[in-house]
């Protein structure tokens, strides 16, 4: 899971140079971006969430048969400004889903405080982010805190100057902090997402 994960993000980011390197080789440059200080964005989003592995343990989560846990489900919020053409500050929230071998669920619940950058590659724009925050985590009758850390890709299609469409790949730093028994758990979402400029 570990090579499968950097496969993908590898490739995402391939596409991405592949995306602006034709323009660039003819002489045209990306259309600057088309947006400015003070302008906002809306996002929903919804996709598979991919529990990988924990650290320091080596655990893989999909590995055992049955898997410790089970593929899932996620789906969030985003609002964020720009102050620049290309960089925007923002908020994530979302929600997660995934399921141990007995049938009990793992629900997290980030808040994320993001900051994006968008390479411009008209019609598609692919905004790298980094977002920091807490993770809400239940399991059974157990409830905890963690800090989350998670860098994402994404490809967005430029519809018009309202509406953007395309994919989201987001890697969670999933850290728990204990005095005898700290982990971070790695985990993948991937998602469609829907992008208003407004």
């Amino acid at each position: 899971m570990k090579r499968l994960s950097s496969l993908i993000l590898c490739s995402c980011l391939f596409a991405a140079v592949c995306s602006v390197a034709p323009a660039a080789a003819a002489g045209n440059p990306a259309p600057a971006s088309q947006y400015s200080l003070g302008d906002q964005t809306l996002s929903i989003n919804a996709g598979m969430f991919v529990p990988l592995f924990l650290l320091p343990t080596g655990t893989v989560l999909l590995a055992s048969s049955p898997p410790h846990l089970s593929l899932g489900g996620d789906g969030y919020l985003s609002w964020a400004a720009y102050v620049t053409p290309q960089i925007r500050l923002g908020l994530d929230v979302a929600g997660t889903f995934t399921f141990d071998p007995n049938s009990n669920a793992l629900l997290m619940l980030p808040f994320l405080a993001k900051i994006s950058y968008s390479f411009m590659a008209y019609p598609f724009e692919i905004p790298v982010s980094l977002g920091v925050g807490m993770n809400i985590i239940k399991y059974t009758d157990l409830s905890t805190i963690d800090l989350l850390v998670k860098p994402g890709v994404a490809l967005y299609w430029i519809f018009d100057s309202s509406w953007s469409f395309g994919l989201n790949l987001g890697y969670w730093f999933d850290m728990q902090f204990d005095p005898t028994n700290s982990r971070v758990g790695n985990f993948l979402d991937i998602s469609l997402g829907a992008l208003y400029h407004y």
